[in-house]
Formats: C-alpha cells, sequence, structure tokens
C-alpha cells in the first residue's frame, strides 16, 4: 500500500474544505471497495484519504409514502438490502441489492460511492433508473439535483465536479408496479453480469402505460434505454413488440468484447434478457 495522510472530518462543511484544500492530491473514501483495490494496483496513489465515515446520518435511510424513499449516500448495500421500507415498497431494489457481490462486500461498500465511481458493470445503478432516481450533488457552493440517467457520463466519469460530493439518493414514491432484475452471469451471482436489466411496467389490458429500462455491463456507461421504451410505451404488449422493443435496446448498447462473453453474444443477450424482464413485469403488474 502506498503512504498517504488520513482525515476524518465529522461533518460536511469540514470535508468540502478538505477537499478544496488537497485537491487532486486527495481522495474521499467511504466503503473503500474500489479505492483500495485501485490504491493498491498503483492506479490512484493520493497523498491524502478523507473518510466519510464519521459524518452524521449520512447513512440514513427514510421513507415517506408522499416524497419516498431517499438514501444517504453512505448507506451500505447491506443496509439497503434489509431494509424494511425498501423490501415492502421498492422490492426492484432488494432484489438488486442482494445480488451485489458478497455478503463481505455489501456490508463495506456504500450505494454513493458505487455510484460515484461510474462502474458500468455494477448493478444498483440500473435498478434505480429504472425507478427514476435522482441524485443530490453538494459542495462547499451549494447544492444540486440530477436525474440519475444525466449522471453517468462516460467509463469511469460521472457528472461530479471538482469539490462535490454525492450526498443523496432520491427515489420517488414507486410509479409502475410491474417489476424485473436480471441479472445473468455464467458464473456466480457474486460476478459482475455479462449483462443486467432492470425494467419496471405499469400495464393496463394488456398494453404498456409507462415503462422503464436500465441496462449495466452494455457500454461505457450504466444505459437507460430510452428508444426501446418509445418502442412499447402505448402499445399492446406482443411478442413482435418486445422484440422490436429489444432491437431497439440492443441498438442503444455499446458492449466490449471481455472474459464475459464477445460483444455481439452481449448484444443477444440484451434483446432476451430484455423480453424476459417484460414478461416478468407484465405479470407483477397484473
Amino acid at each position: 500500500m502506498i503512504r498517504f495522510d488520513y482525515q476524518e472530518p465529522t461533518t460536511l462543511k469540514k470535508a468540502f474544505s478538505l477537499m478544496e484544500k488537497h485537491g487532486e492530491d486527495g481522495r474521499v473514501i467511504a466503503g473503500g471497495t474500489s479505492l483500495l483495490i485501485m490504491m493498491r494496483q498503483r492506479l490512484l496513489m493520493p497523498k491524502v484519504v478523507i473518510s466519510l465515515a464519521r459524518i452524521p446520518k449520512f447513512d440514513k435511510i427514510t421513507f415517506n409514502a408522499r416524497d419516498g424513499l431517499r438514501i444517504g449516500a453512505g448507506a451500505r448495500h447491506r443496509d439497503i438490502e434489509l431494509s424494511p421500507a425498501v423490501k415492502e415498497h421498492y422490492p426492484l431494489l432488494h432484489e438488486t441489492f442482494r445480488k451485489v457481490a458478497q455478503p463481505r462486500i455489501r456490508n463495506m461498500g456504500t450505494v454513493g460511492g458505487n455510484l460515484a465511481a461510474g462502474d458500468p458493470l455494477t448493478d444498483p445503478g440500473a435498478s434505480l433508473i429504472a425507478l427514476d432516481a435522482e441524485v443530490t450533488l453538494a459542495s462547499s457552493h451549494g447544492k444540486r439535483t440530477l436525474r440519475l440517467d444525466e449522471f453517468f457520463i462516460d467509463y469511469y466519469q460521472t457528472a461530479l465536479e471538482p469539490g462535490e460530493l454525492l450526498t443523496e439518493i432520491h427515489v420517488p414514491p414507486p410509479q409502475r408496479p410491474g417489476w424485473s432484475h436480471i441479472k445473468f452471469t455464467p458464473r456466480s451471482v457474486e460476478d459482475f453480469a455479462t449483462v443486467g436489466v432492470a425494467l419496471t411496467l405499469k400495464a393496463n389490458n394488456g398494453a404498456c402505460e409507462d415503462i422503464r429500462i436500465g441496462l449495466n455491463s452494455v457500454g461505457p456507461t450504466i444505459v437507460r434505454a430510452r428508444r426501446a421504451e418509445e418502442v412499447l410505451r402505448g402499445k399492446a404488449i406482443t411478442d413482435d413488440a418486445l422484440r422490436a422493443m429489444g432491437e431497439a435496446a440492443a441498438a442503444e448498447c455499446d458492449p466490449a468484447d471481455d472474459n464475459r462473453g464477445s460483444a455481439e453474444y452481449k448484444l443477444e443477450l440484451v434483446k432476451v434478457l430484455l423480453r424476459r424482464a417484460a414478461h416478468e413485469a407484465l405479470r407483477r403488474a397484473s
């Protein structure tokens, strides 16, 4: 491990001050499941590590029927998985977070760190996009709110500006009762997905009233498949319509060849898994 100084601010204000003071020489740490690996591999070599562990209520999870779900960026994956409010009102999130890595990782890794890393292989972002989540980004200059599907910019790149922290995730009250999460991996569910699909659906008499689709492991960012949504929205949910939706979703993806499969294989998986997810969501919506 490289040598570094370690700071533990007790307020966001102090954290912002340290971030501004150290600039590119400083790095923020929450759970550390990504940062420590990168430091060991010398991909990142900060001189100062600024911990968020002692900031009060940074891991708080609250639910209000009118406002929805608010998750502090310091909440651990395991906290979200086991939250009674999440289990009852957001089963898609419960299903997603229980599949993230394995319990030792879920007990350490935070949702804020997961999203801020901008890793396109991770699962939570796709499901949060399917639920219309937005993120709060804060700095010493104030706060701003951004839809999560606008937050991911490129491979390991997000909309966070220098000196900003992701402080909260807001998920509105559920609007679409049908849902599905499919994490396809040929090895273990603890592995990154070859392709991940998250879908929420509102249907009436076999027709799609509204839909959201989030995809991970299909390109340089986590993807909201907007064109695929438009193909099905307002249409009868037929096999032909679902095939057209899958084709549209595949056209929005840009996967790479890797040890989990070729790009061509992943595009075919998008088509198959999306149809499967839509059928599953339709059953739940009914």
